[in-house]
């Protein structure tokens, strides 16, 4: 089956950040991409023009990388139509951009693209703003942390770090409140040890080859600061949840908010059944 990106585009800088994102991974993977917008109401015209001006043709043609792109809009609530959007497109990948005032309805990260993180049925990149040159570190890393979701992240990163060519860092954070006010609390050698022998019992289980990195910190501290020299940071999310979608933790929340690099949130188990409105849509009950 061809893998299929799907990527919005709201006429922002980080829209075009995540539109520049998205052609380069299809063009690793010899992916389809589609670009979609969503117009505020129906009779808007901005749409072509907008998406027209970031991938360089008002329609099906190519990307502003030279890559083949198909464009397609809808219109009304942008974060329902986008997670409707990923079910309809039977997308492998979304990518949003972190937020942006576009002329088109706003992707704003806690709005459209935290809806997109809860609700889509696939894996999500969020982009921030990137400079005309993005530096390449030729580096991706992912945070685990013994759960069945971030192994499934695990796995991933593996996979994007071989199409970069690239080294993948597996990060795990270890803190402990109390340090050495408490008669038996472990010392920060010892829970780095405990941390390299969690990472080492994950690499073990997925059969993937990385190189441990073992801090102790807040998760949320360490991942951010890492992924200041790397091209892609991958986490898990925590779990799904029928109604309210994805739970995304605090970390990578958090993450997604404040990585210098995209950040890409997985599912425990690749991608997920649609839910709500996106199934809705898949069923012909939205129009």
């Amino acid at each position: 089956m061809t893998y299929r990106v799907v990527v919005g585009v709201d006429g922002s800088p980080a829209s075009a950040a995540a539109l520049s994102w998205a052609t380069e991974e299809a063009g690793l993977r010899g992916a389809e991409l589609v670009a979609w917008t969503v117009l505020d109401r129906p009779e808007s015209r901005l749409a072509a023009d907008t998406v027209g001006g970031q991938t360089s043709r008002p329609s099906s043609g190519e990307s502003a990388g030279g890559y083949p792109v198909a464009i397609r809009q809808s219109h009304g609530d942008a974060g329902a139509e986008l997670v409707a959007a990923c079910a309809d497109a039977d997308a492998d990948l979304f990518v949003v951009g972190s937020r942006g005032r576009g002329p088109l309805a706003g992707l704003v990260l806690g709005s459209v693209s935290r809806t997109c993180l809860a609700h889509a049925p696939c894996p999500v990149v969020v982009v921030r703003p990137q400079p005309e040159q993005p530096p390449s570190h030729r580096r991706v890393i992912v945070g685990v942390d013994g759960s069945g979701h971030a192994r499934q992240a695990l796995r991933v990163a593996a996979e994007e770090a071989g199409l970069r060519d690239a080294p993948l860092a597996v990060v795990h954070a270890v803190y402990w409140d109390n340090i050495g006010t408490e008669l038996l609390t472990p010392t920060v050698e010892q829970l780095v040890e405990w941390g390299h022998k969690l990472v080492a019992v994950e690499l073990a289980a997925t059969g993937v080859t990385g190189t441990p990195v073992v801090e102790h910190g807040h998760a949320t501290e360490v991942l951010v600061r890492h992924s200041a020299d790397a091209d892609l940071l991958v986490l898990g999310s925590r779990g799904h949840n029928p109604v309210a979608g994805l739970l995304l933790g605090s970390t990578s929340e958090h993450c997604a908010r404040y990585a210098h690099c995209p950040v890409m949130v997985t599912h425990a188990t690749g991608k997920r059944p649609a839910a709500g409105r996106a199934q809705a849509f898949m069923q012909g009950e939205v129009k």
